[in-house]
């Protein structure tokens, strides 16, 4: 059973890890046990007549591993040149290998993301449950110390 899936058989003082990741402007998280590894994103080559939110594909290790928007998906708008992550005056951005076998994809898959920022241990309690825009996409929301929310997204959902 994957973290929240079943919230009323939780109890209060359970937690789980959740990667936080930025895109664009907005912070978004995910179970941790989704994700294999970060990488910088590379050379991508793009795939004529693909839907909207696959950005292309890239070669990882000799595996042709296919990348995804999750922005595309989430707001229908493809991550904007000015929103990537600066690195010395390059930019970049990050790629978040998720599990195929946990988001039950047909190979290797990617989010292209603008930025990672840490592995953080949530209590379950504090998510926020409310269907956002009513998506099988969003968890719900938790709310941060800095006033901010967390996006909990459902990786399942947001798949190819």
């Amino acid at each position: 059973m994957n973290g929240i899936q079943n919230h009323s058989e939780q109890h209060a003082d359970e937690s789980t890890q959740v990667l936080t990741f930025g895109i664009a402007d907005q912070s978004y998280c995910i179970e941790l046990e989704y994700v294999t590894e970060i990488i910088d994103s590379g050379d991508m080559t793009t795939i004529p007549d693909t839907p909207a939110h696959v950005e292309g594909v890239m070669d990882l290790r000799g595996q042709t591993t296919t990348i995804v928007n999750p922005l595309v998906l989430l707001e229908g708008e493809s991550l904007n040149p000015e929103d990537i992550v600066t690195d010395g005056g390059e930019e970049t951005h990050r790629i978040m290998m998720l599990d195929e076998k946990l988001v039950d994809s047909d190979g290797a898959l990617g989010w292209l993301v603008s930025s990672v920022s840490a592995v953080d241990k949530i209590p379950i309690e504090t998510l926020e449950a409310e269907r956002l825009a009513n998506s099988p996409m969003f968890r719900g929301v938790v709310k941060q110390d800095d006033d901010g929310f967390l996006i909990w997204l459902d990786p399942e959902e947001l798949t190819v």
